[in-house]
């Protein structure tokens, strides 16, 4: 009889468990998540493994095989990409085809080690970013004289921006009253997830349909639902500084539902992981 209550109740929790699709940024996956934490392992060359699972630098663009280097550091049971810069700005990418009605709920385990120096997205010739997590949603839109790109969500932790807020096509804190901030792509929405807390890791999660609805309603308005997530990317720039910045990319997910509790603790700071 007790074995039967116990595979009923894996039973049950493997129906009810929700879908994901996970990207975990580790050349060490099966390592043994119950080790004693502190023992650091080798920092490596992320580069292969990258292009081996379908990751590649898409700007600048560069020759097959070649691309900012990045590492995988931290210990054997919780390794990490170290995204850094120096004086440099790149974009990784790698192609998906996901049903947003499906896996609604972006998930991101990340932290900030290091950010530009007096970086914001909200001045003029100095909106450099530590890291940035893109969602792209279906075709690409025409841009005159740059490389055509799909509508974007591009989640971003920075240092002094308010969480919530838009900072695509926004006036300067200071700068030009005339110009308008990262406003070459109008469609690539860049938000702030997370501020400060330098040093920390954090799980964030957000509701892709509710920021799509919100950012494009027009395509929301004529279509009632969000186009296919064709690619995810992430990037880093301190090239307007002229400085250097250190983040960690642990894990991407895209999930079909979400805990509550879960999302309560993340988004209060709950989430917080060493």
């Amino acid at each position: 009889m007790l074995v039967l209550v116990v595979l009923s109740l894996v039973s049950s929790v493997a129906w009810t468990a929700p879908k994901a699709y996970t990207v975990r940024f580790s050349d060490m996956p099966d390592a043994d998540v119950h080790a004693s934490n502190g023992a650091e392992a080798p920092i490596v060359s992320a580069n292969r493994w990258l292009r081996k699972n379908g990751w590649e630098q898409v700007w600048p663009i560069v020759l097959i095989g070649k691309g900012k280097p990045l590492d995988f550091a931290g210990p054997l049971q919780n390794r990490f990409l170290r995204v850094a810069t120096d004086e440099s700005f790149f974009i990784w990418g790698s192609e998906v085809n996901l049903d947003p009605q499906e896996f609604p709920v972006l998930e991101l385990v990340w932290g900030v080690e290091a950010f530009p120096s007096g970086a914001a997205m909200d001045l003029y010739e100095r909106n450099d970013r530590a890291i940035v997590v893109q969602v792209l949603f279906g075709d690409k839109l025409p841009t005159a004289g740059l490389p055509d790109l799909p509508r974007m969500l591009a989640f971003f932790w920075g240092e002094t921006e308010t969480v919530g807020d838009i900072y695509t096509c926004i006036p300067p804190r200071e700068g030009p009253a005339d110009v308008r901030i990262l406003c070459v792509y109008p469609h690539v929405k860049y938000i702030a997830l997370r501020s400060g807390s330098e040093g920390g890791v954090f799980t964030d999660r957000v509701n892709l349909l509710d920021y799509f609805r919100e950012q494009f309603p027009d395509y929301w308005r004529e279509h009632r639902q969000a186009p296919t997530i064709v690619g995810l990317s992430f990037e880093a720039q301190s090239g307007h500084t002229k400085s250097r910045s250190s983040a960690r990319l642990y894990s991407i997910r895209l999930l079909s539902g979400i805990d509550e509790t879960a999302w309560n603790d993340s988004n209060s700071g709950g989430g917080a992981e060493n």
